[in-house]
């Protein structure tokens, strides 16, 4: 078909194009892009500093990406539509919103990749990266989805992005399989357990690439 062609090349120029941007002006670099997967379901799951950390963290992956947005954004129509166009989901705050996890659900198991923050809300960079919320867990539990634990700096902090600073970098982590979760319970004890394996990762890659930040996954002051 050639609309669905011609909006795969946009989609695809458009990820270049961030790349591009984002490197120039913020120092935008990447590392592990390996370990994600070319096919099955896939949840890239990241710590969340800002508005630019879907672009930032999507950018890298070659694959087409899905990310939730609150229906807010939703309400003007010419936003609305660009952000649709790139695929994000819509998501009611306040609340399990159990239509868009049903949404997100069918993505992943249509073999699609879905961008998540397990902490839920934004919080500074430098700050202390926050507990998780369940539902990555859940989501990862039910369509039986690899996660790639990701870790971004530079979002946060623009202008020490733009000065070189601090500039934006992605780290993306080994997999984390279903066989690594298989042995968690089946229900939210276990999909919590999922998600704070996920968060202990992302820990992980904050203190081997900023230790004289992070220590025991806490930013010292």
């Amino acid at each position: 078909m050639p609309g669905k062609k011609l909006n795969n090349i946009i989609y695809s120029f458009s990820k270049w194009l961030v790349r591009v941007v984002f490197r120039l002006a913020f120092g935008y670099r990447y590392e592990g892009r390996g370990n994600i997967p070319s096919a099955g379901p896939l949840i890239i799951a990241s710590n969340h500093c800002s508005y630019f950390d879907p672009p930032t963290v999507g950018a890298a992956v070659s694959r087409p990406i899905y990310f939730m947005a609150k229906t807010e954004l939703f309400a003007n129509p010419f936003y609305g539509g660009l952000i649709r166009y790139f695929h994000s989901v819509p998501v009611r705050r306040g609340g399990m919103d159990w239509k868009a996890m049903e949404n997100l659900k069918r993505i992943l198991k249509e073999d699609g990749v879905l961008i998540m923050f397990p902490q839920g809300t934004r919080r500074a960079e430098g700050a202390e990266l926050g507990k998780p919320k369940f539902g990555v867990g859940m989501l990862a539990q039910e369509t039986q989805a690899t996660i790639i634990p990701t870790f971004m700096v530079g979002t946060g902090r623009l202008k020490d992005a733009f000065l070189r600073r601090r500039p934006m970098r992605v780290y993306y982590g080994e997999p984390i399989g279903p066989e690594d979760y298989a042995a968690f319970e089946e229900g939210p004890r276990g999909q919590l357990q999922i998600a704070e394996l996920v968060m202990d990762r992302i820990a992980e890659l904050a203190r081997s690439h900023y230790p004289e930040e992070f220590v025991s996954g806490n930013p010292q002051r």
